[in-house]
């Protein structure tokens, strides 16, 4: 039986400027930093303390653009955090670029959902949101 997610691939030019990013304004912890081919890295990246973690792989310039176009704008990853406006407004006091700013979520009729999206050096859209 499937229990868990356990990573998401996120494809970026520059491992080591997607690395910095990750673990520097997001403060995410570095699980795995390893040689993995020539010239690459397998790149484990997750929040503290995460059960699922993110692999930033490398791919050139030209296929992680094709990837971002085919996949429209929806976020390849989604965080959940205990305040998405407070969250959001610490991470952008850090350099985190917000192209979603924090907004009711059109999809709980509730109204109690809030989300937002990052997006990283490479363009790659995050989505971030809090609620039931």
């Amino acid at each position: 039986m499937i229990t868990n997610p356990k990573f998401a691939v996120v494809h970026v030019a520059d491992q080591q400027r997607a690395l910095e990013f990750f673990s520097g304004p997001l403060g995410f912890e570095v699980r795995t930093d390893a040689p993995y081919g020539e010239g690459a890295r397998w790149l484990e990246v997750c929040p503290p303390g995460a059960q699922t973690y993110l692999v930033l792989a490398a791919a050139d310039a030209e296929l992680a653009e094709l990837i971002r176009q085919r996949r429209g704008p929806m976020s390849a990853v989604w965080f959940e955090a205990d305040d998405v406006d407070a969250t959001c407004a610490e991470l952008a006091a850090r350099g985190v670029v917000f192209p979603v700013e924090p907004q009711p979520a059109p999809w709980d009729p509730g109204g109690a959902t809030r989300w937002a999206q990052f997006a990283d050096p490479d363009g790659n859209l995050s989505g971030v949101s809090s609620g039931p």
